[in-house]
């Protein structure tokens, strides 16, 4: 048997706190039997009128009392599990016995003479035994409510528990019978013939008083008599010592004494059996009410779930909920007219619901489907086909997961609604976005390159009008040589936008990456702006191309320099910083985790809330014409975007700037720097043939020409089936320099497979402008070096060093 604080789930006479009113009305059942004990105690001795039947009558209605109350008090124990209220069960059940057994010694009531005992000493002890079972059994009742707590016994233990305290009763009955009739002389006198004086003179009455007494103070100091059962308990403890006491003071039956406490008794044994069934009236009552307000509920239960249903229609969803341990379900008629059902299909579970996912999104949909179980939550967006017509829809599903009381997920529910209308719309906006885009990004791009090709196209014009001047020439040749590295730069920038130019990323430490470029910073803002770096020294490495690193650092310091045309400070600050989910809300371009954070802050005169909302589009500049491109904050946000990190940008009008990179961190070791200084150039020693694969004829011409310079002999080819031919021969070729972007079918990096598998040895370095239309956004192994159109003869010679080791 264990303890526990818990209340029973419906409140019974045993946990019923007892009211105001059950107070009242059994303070006053006290003083109504109090004065009338003390008004008869005077004429206790009188004797009365003879009653024939009047003891088996009485008898009789005590073995129906207190069998009842056995009854009422057994089966709330098997309901409570209380082990209190089976010690009140048993006592009440020894009682009962006892007043059987009394009944069964009384001469020519059952039978002729007496069926127990031989004499009216057996019928007094059993008098006393059965006025000592209440006092007895409300002592331990009394002990163990008094700290609060419910002893309740296991559920397994119940019935094995309650059957042993049933079968000790019995046997203490059984042992009451045998000391009170084989072993009646040992016990002390108290009877002469209907004379009961010896009761008292011999204190046994008195000790049963006594002990009546104490247990009803007991039960009132431990009980302070919260319950409708204490209290009820008392006042028929407080009957049968009124009973005692009139009765000691008749001594006698057939007195006034005997009579009254012998209604007394009664009415102390019929004072549980009323309450008890004073409640079960109180519970019908509630129980109306109850079902009442059960129905009530239904009928606003059932009205929510029209308007539901009315409301799911009319947002065109299907509503659903599926039993995982039986498999049943329950589905609205749209739920299945979404799947491409015009009648409602008769089994639906995972199984189904899967077998209608494009196989290209099943996996998500289960991986989300099992995920329930730890967040009871269900939101996906897939692609179902249709039963039917197999279209192909989008289908929104939502739903929730409800557990049992072991914890595990026993049902899901919620909605599903077809997306695809919606899907679509949000393509075409889309799609207008990007005409939009690619209007803006054309008119800028035109008005560059314009400005470029007209510097391009003019200074080689006058070169080969006028190519005598050595000095005109190296100019103008000069000036081209500018306006297309300026060209390059553009692109560059719009690649980095785009997030389609090719990185080649490395595992550094920023803080290394800009004390090697502080030198460079400072000039490019001038004397009148001071940089400071506040590098934390712990900072955690990232990964990401080292050039476009400082290429977007370097965007962020001449902007800051021209919003300070007056001076000021620039601040390079790095620390570690861990974003949670949130810290992220509204930013679906990030994750929560670990990240580097890299800030460039000015002192200039900030952004107001429409430059800050624009300032990373392409081209969108506050400059004046001719001062900007208005690409260099995109290119570091496209920059960002593709290490997998995010851009942000803090200002208030003339409060200055501060623009923040958040880097994911990288677990990887940081890689060592970099050797200081220019490598000298590579040139051909032992004259290393090179096949040149390229489409384009001058692109072509310029690559021999500038390897011939490096001292390599050259092949050509201007497609892969041309360049696998001569792979295939026997010509000595020691690099395969190919464009990546080519002709038919193949591209640069499926040449390499196959020139590596005809020749395991080869040597590859290739080259490109932009690879996502030819490889699919896949990129270039990272096994592959990788030179960026368009280059110079010395970028050319620097990759064939390490080419070539």
């Amino acid at each position: 048997m264990g303890t526990a604080t818990a209340s029973p789930a419906l409140a019974t006479l045993a946990t019923a706190r007892a009211g105001r009113t059950q107070r009242l009305i059994a303070g006053l059942v006290s003083l109504a039997f109090g004065a009338i004990t003390l008004a008869l105690l005077p004429f206790a001795s009188w004797p009365i009128w003879p009653m024939p039947g009047f003891v088996p009558v009485y008898q009789s209605a005590l073995i129906v009392v207190y069998g009842l109350t056995t009854y009422l008090f057994l089966t709330q124990y098997r309901r409570t599990r209380s082990g209190s209220l089976l010690v009140l069960g048993t006592g009440s059940l020894y009682v009962t016995l006892a007043v059987l057994l009394q009944l069964l010694s009384f001469p020519n009531v059952l039978a002729q003479g007496r069926i127990l005992g031989s004499g009216p000493d057996t019928t007094t002890w059993l008098w006393t035994f059965w006025h000592l079972g209440p006092p007895l059994f409300a002592l331990p009742y009394a002990i163990m409510e008094g700290d609060g707590r419910d002893r309740i016994v296991s559920p397994s233990r119940v019935g094995r528990v309650g059957l042993l305290a049933i079968a000790g009763t019995m046997a203490a009955a059984a042992l009451t019978a045998v000391a009170v009739t084989r072993y009646v002389h040992l016990l002390p006198k108290s009877v002469e013939g209907d004379d009961y004086w010896l009761l008292t003179t011999s204190g046994v009455g008195p000790t049963v008083v006594a002990l009546t007494v104490l247990a009803l103070a007991v039960l009132c100091w431990t009980t302070r008599l919260r319950t409708v059962l204490q209290l009820w308990l008392a006042v028929s403890l407080l009957l049968l010592v009124f009973d005692n006491m009139v009765t000691l003071l008749g001594a006698a039956r057939g007195t006034v004494g005997w009579f009254a406490g012998r209604l007394e008794a009664l009415v102390a044994g019929f004072i549980l059996l009323g309450v008890y069934l004073r409640e079960v009236d109180f519970l019908y009552a509630r129980a109306e009410a109850a079902a009442d307000e059960r129905e009530a509920r239904r009928s606003e239960l059932q009205l929510a779930r029209d308007n539901l249903a009315l409301a799911l229609e009319a947002a065109e969803m299907g509503d659903w909920e599926l039993d995982l341990r039986s498999g049943a379900s329950r589905r609205t008629p749209r739920h299945d007219a979404i799947f491409g059902y015009r009648d409602p299909v008769e089994t639906w579970g995972i199984e189904t619901f899967l077998g209608h996912v494009l196989p290209e999104d099943r996996a998500m949909v289960r991986a989300a489907l099992e995920g329930a179980s730890g967040t009871e939550r269900i939101d996906l967006h897939c692609r179902i086909k249709r039963a039917g017509d197999g279209a192909t829809r989008w289908i929104a599903l939502r739903g929730k997961a409800y557990r049992d009381g072991a914890g595990e997920v026993r049902t899901i529910a919620g909605i599903v609604m077809d997306t695809t209308q919606q899907h679509e719309a949000e393509e075409r906006l889309n799609q207008a976005q990007k005409m939009e885009a690619i209007g803006q990004l054309t008119g800028g791009v035109a008005h560059d390159f314009n400005n470029l090709l007209t510097i391009i196209v003019g200074n080689p014009d006058m070169i080969v009008r006028k190519p005598d001047n050595a000095q005109r020439v190296e100019r103008l040749a000069t000036s081209a040589m500018t306006a297309a590295r300026r060209g390059a730069e553009v692109t560059e920038k719009l690649l980095s936008f785009s997030r389609r130019q090719v990185l080649r990323p490395e595992t550094i430490n920023p803080n290394r990456l800009l004390n090697d470029f502080r030198a460079l910073l400072q000039r490019a803002v001038g004397e009148t702006v001071e940089v400071r770096l506040d590098l934390d020294a712990s900072l955690d490495p990232v990964r990401l191309d080292p050039g476009q690193f400082e290429s977007a650092v370097l965007n962020l310091v001449v902007n800051a320099r021209d919003v300070m045309p007056g001076g000021g400070t620039l601040t390079v600050k790095t620390c570690n910083a861990h974003l949670d989910a949130g810290e992220i809300v509204g930013r679906p371009d990030l994750r929560p985790g670990a990240y580097v954070l890299v800030s460039v802050s000015d002192t200039g005169h900030g952004m107001d809330a429409g430059t800050l909302a624009r300032a990373f589009e392409p081209f969108f500049t506050t400059k004046d014409v001719g001062k900007g491109t208005g690409l260099g904050l995109s290119q570091v946000y496209g920059f960002v975007r593709q290490a997998g990190g995010h851009a942000q940008i803090k200002s208030e009008v003339g409060r200055g700037t501060s623009v923040e990179l958040y880097l994911p961190r990288s677990a990887e070791k940081a890689v060592e720097s970099r050797p200081d200084g220019a490598l000298p150039l590579r040139r051909a020693a032992l004259g290393e043939v090179v096949l040149v694969v390229e489409d384009e004829p001058a692109v072509l011409e310029m690559a021999v020409e500038s390897l011939g310079e490096l001292g390599y002999r050259t092949l050509t080819a201007t497609h892969a089936a041309q360049a696998l031919g001569r792979l295939g021969g026997p010509e000595r070729i020691d690099i395969l320099f190919s464009d990546v972007v080519m002709p038919g079918g193949m591209n640069g990096v499926q040449l390499s497979v196959e020139a590596r598998r005809l020749r395991p040895g080869l040597r590859v370095l290739l080259t490109s402008g932009y690879t996502g239309t030819a490889l699919d956004d896949q990129g270039v192994p990272a096994d592959l070096p990788l030179l960026s159109k368009p280059y110079q003869r010395d970028e050319l010679a620097n990759k064939l060093r390490i080419v070539l080791g």
